[in-house]
């Protein structure tokens, strides 16, 4: 028997085998009479219907019925289907890629080519392996884990950020986490997520940041203040000294931190997984940061709706990739009516999916930014405001508004 057949006879002879039903996907099997026979079965099964030839008779020609019990008498051996199904489903994939390949229009403009074929890649999905698994392999397989780090002198679940404090309370960047930094205008979202991508990568960390409302040269410009410790609005403007010329140029030549920018602003969520994908295929990606979450166009017709499907598949993305994912997005004006100012998650716009898809929420928070006579340099606070795995706390920062420079603050408060 064929593959096919093999799977039709088995699923006609055992019932205890019905529950692979709602898995197997009619558009495997190449002969048309397979396809009706699950599509059949899968209905039943899923009205919970009895799975006999009295209910399967009245969706099926006589002739069908007669084919139907002859593969039923053909079965052999135990219930096994696993790998059958397996098998076609490979077969199935290849084909439809081969074919999806094949219609590609060689005569587009690179950037569309590859995307084009980057979503190719993206619908190879193999899915009969994605079975649930026993906590107790998955909790032997962890302990390993964490013993082995320990021996390592590693005791974070995470990559390391660079920040004692964010390590402490997030146990480092754990892969697969969305994390939302949020903040109104002012507030410097744009400074922290620079600061903890160079300090990120300043450990060894690959990350990219993707730029959707700056360009590479103002986000160059920005890092360059920060790195050479020049005041921004003179780099903005060229009004250096000679002394700060020669400076930046040897900060800039003495460079060894690296990570990688991207300015590209029509950005759809199908964009940024075709980014990643080939980013972490280049390079290696572990920190994605987004700026910002509000830039994003979905296909969604209510901007709400849009966002809660952004946000969700940002999640997805990162555990899909294995990475991190950091994303901007901007707070509603409810806190500046507050006489406390501090965020609330509550405040998130336009959706409280963000709030619900993200494994940790900060806000980062400047209290001088309401003061007329701002100091040089504030304190600060990156207020963690939703953390699914740890505790929620304020973690003291100090910001230099002339490097627009967020740098965490680990002298005692009173």
């Amino acid at each position: 028997m064929t593959n096919e057949e093999h799977i039709i006879s088995q699923l006609a002879f055992y019932n205890q085998l019905h529950h692979y039903l709602p898995k197997i996907n009619p558009q495997w099997f190449s002969v048309p009479f397979h396809q009706k026979v699950v599509k059949t079965l899968t209905k039943l099964y899923i009205q919970n219907e009895e799975v006999d030839l009295v209910q399967i008779s009245r969706s099926m020609e006589r002739k069908e019925v007669v084919q139907f019990i002859e593969l039923q008498q053909r079965v052999s051996g135990m219930p096994d289907i696993e790998r059958h199904m397996r098998i076609i489903e490979y077969a199935y994939i290849k084909k439809r890629f081969i074919d999806d390949l094949s219609s590609v229009d060689l005569s587009t403009e690179l950037d569309v080519l590859v995307k084009s074929v980057q979503d190719i890649v993206d619908n190879t999905q193999f899915t009969t392996l994605n079975d649930p698994k026993q906590i107790i392999k998955e909790t032997n397989r962890v302990v390993d884990e964490i013993a082995q780090n320990v021996a390592n002198g590693t005791k974070l679940s995470g990559r390391p950020t660079g920040w004692k404090l964010i390590d402490k309370y997030l146990g480092g960047y754990n892969a697969g986490d969305l994390i939302v930094v949020a903040g109104r205008p002012g507030m410097g979202k744009t400074a922290i997520a620079l600061s903890l991508i160079k300090d990120f990568a300043a450990i060894g960390g690959k990350g990219l940041f993707l730029g959707l409302e700056m360009s590479n040269d103002q986000l160059a410009r920005r890092y360059i203040s920060l790195i050479g410790q020049i005041p921004n609005y003179k780099i903005r403007n060229g009004n250096l000294s000679e002394f700060e010329v020669e400076q930046m140029c040897n900060t800039a030549n003495a460079q060894t931190v690296n990570f990688w920018i991207d300015d590209d602003a029509v950005v759809t969520i199908a964009d940024i997984r075709g980014k990643a994908k080939l980013h972490k295929a280049k390079h290696g990606l572990e920190l994605l940061v987004i700026d910002y979450i509000q830039l994003i166009k979905g296909t969604k017709q209510n901007r709400e709706q849009e966002i809660a499907e952004i946000s969700r598949n940002l999640k997805l993305l990162a555990k899909e990739l294995h990475m991190t994912v950091i994303i901007l997005a901007q707070l509603s004006r409810k806190s500046e009516e507050r006489q406390d100012k501090r965020p609330l998650l509550s405040d998130l716009r336009e959706s409280g999916a963000i709030e619900q898809d993200a494994d940790v929420v900060m806000f980062p928070f400047r209290p001088a930014y309401y003061d007329k006579d701002k100091p040089a340099i504030e304190d600060a606070e990156l207020i963690i405001g939703k953390n699914r795995n740890g505790e929620c706390v304020v973690i003291p920062t100090k910001f230099n508004g002339a490097l627009t420079q967020y740098t965490e603050d680990l002298t005692p408060r009173h």
